[in-house]
């Protein structure tokens, strides 16, 4: 039996698409991450500190399920240049069938865990959440369809109607006294709207057809990527995991909330890149003078958006937590400072490690994932009996040099190595730091909290869009050249 392919969208121009991706991408990161901020202070100044560690200490097993349900199938799927429906149809059923067997493991397991942590209401948040997973399953491959068609303006729509309005009935929950359960019942609602966009903007189901040749096509992409997602996400929780368990629920709230904002700016910058940047540049993975071309800039403007936020949000910590959380998360001061430093990199690190997804070097990937899971683990040894403080900034070692040994590998492929990419980091990062130790020292003669926070930003963004366009930097005239585009002036 013939199965009908995808059309080629690739009628219209790589620029163009890029651009389109970036645009909406952006919108939509933006709206998300700006109401997920205001979100996150009224909820945070209503909840317990151990509310947020509760839902912490369930993260590991539910971000190693979704790497497992997954199987790196979606990429598979993305990369794909002659998919069918009846690759939809594989992984769709695939998913669903996963995503039962982890729903019913999790939820027999939910009394382990909870005797794990101590904290008996874990078992309860652990049940419902599977049981949310499964309900997932149905709707993940309708938006990778729309990855696929590069149709990031619909994706955009859905993604944004279905995060504000649970967050709002999040916040009204609170408000009502149910605790830590408002940060999950309306989970249930934002899946329930997800479901009836997908429809509404595609009129598409993927169908119940299973084919084991499809299924081994994919795997065979995704095993490593999965392999490569497991070790990626038991990394990225095991300082939850021994946080939560060697103090309390509200020291693992301290650090879940100063990572959580720490890692906003950066998981912003990366999920756009990471969005847009691996469809698009799939398309000319076999052109490496075109992708030597893209990826320098990427990388230019991302450090360049990235370093002076970052820096800033550190010098800036103590009265940006004190004005907006009170004094209730003193706490995470310190912890917040420290992981800016360390997630500053990310975004760079994310432009790596995707390129090698691009080129097909799954098990390249997962070599250097497994090379940076064991450098972490050895650096969080040494630290953990020093303490939390010490943890932060073990990572932050950490993070520089899985950047260096990222750089390496790139450079084998497009010839942009870690003297090139040193080349592009360089006046960003440096521009950066003279902009940070400004705001320092200007808010030291201010005593209000607020005041600190709105003059820290505007004499710090000034001085950096200043001296970016005295120096002339590229990055800063590519940006400006991206907002004219975005907001045309009306003739």
């Amino acid at each position: 039996m013939m199965y009908r392919k995808e059309p080629n969208l690739m009628d219209e121009s790589l620029k163009q698409k890029t651009f389109s991706g970036l645009v909406w991408t952006f919108i939509e990161t933006i709206a998300l991450q700006g109401f997920g901020f205001i979100q996150g202070v009224i909820l945070a100044r209503q909840l317990m500190p151990s509310d947020y560690g509760l839902i912490a200490m369930t993260g590991i097993f539910f971000s190693m399920s979704y790497v497992l349900m997954d199987a790196g199938f979606t990429s598979s799927l993305i990369r794909s240049k002659d998919r069918t429906s009846l690759d939809y149809s594989t992984v769709f059923i695939t998913n669903i069938v996963l995503s039962l067997i982890f729903c019913c493991i999790l939820s027999f397991s939910s009394s382990l865990i909870s005797d794990f942590y101590e904290e008996p209401m874990l078992k309860e948040i652990v049940i419902v959440n599977a049981l949310l997973m499964f309900l997932g399953s149905f709707v993940s491959v309708q938006g990778t369809r729309l990855t696929i068609q590069l149709k990031f303006k619909v994706k955009s729509i859905i993604s944004v109607i279905s995060t504000i309005i649970p967050g709002i009935c999040s916040i009204i929950l609170a408000y009502m006294g149910y605790g830590v359960w408002s940060l999950i019942y309306p989970n249930f609602m934002g899946l329930l709207i997800k479901a009836v966009l997908y429809w509404h903007y595609q009129h598409w189901f993927p169908g119940f057809r299973f084919s084991w040749n499809v299924y081994k096509k994919h795997f065979s992409y995704g095993r490593n990527l999965m392999v490569s997602g497991i070790l990626n996400t038991f990394y990225d929780n095991i300082n939850p995991i021994v946080i939560g368990k060697l103090y309390s629920a509200s020291h693992l709230g301290y650090y879940n909330k100063a990572q959580g904002y720490a890692i906003l700016p950066s998981s912003t910058i990366s999920g756009v890149l990471l969005k847009v940047t691996f469809p698009v540049l799939s398309t000319i993975q076999d052109d490496n003078a075109r992708l030597e071309q893209i990826y320098r800039q990427m990388i230019r403007v991302t450090a360049f958006v990235i370093f002076p936020i970052m820096i800033m949000l550190s010098v800036l910590a103590r009265p940006f937590v004190l004005c907006l959380l009170t004094e209730k998360w003193a706490d995470c001061i310190p912890y917040l400072q420290i992981l800016c430093f360390s997630l500053m990199w990310h975004p760079v690190s994310t432009l790596n490690l995707n390129l090698l997804g691009v080129k097909g070097y799954s098990n390249l990937y997962l070599r250097l994932e497994v090379i940076r899971k064991i450098i972490g683990v050895l650096v969080l040894c040494v630290t953990i009996p020093l303490g939390i403080i010490a943890m932060c900034y073990g990572q932050i070692f950490v993070s520089i040099v899985v950047l260096i040994i990222n750089t390496y590998y790139t450079g084998k492929l497009i010839n942009v190595n870690l003297k090139v990419q040193i080349q592009d980091l360089l006046p960003s990062f440096l521009c950066s730091l003279m902009t940070g130790l400004l705001v320092y020292v200007t808010i030291c003669f201010v005593t209000s909290n607020l005041y600190q926070i709105f003059i820290g930003l505007l004499v710090g963004g000034t001085f950096y869009i200043l001296t970016s366009k005295i120096l002339r930097f590229r990055e800063y005239f590519i940006l400006l050249d991206f907002l004219k585009k975005f907001f045309p002036r009306k003739v």
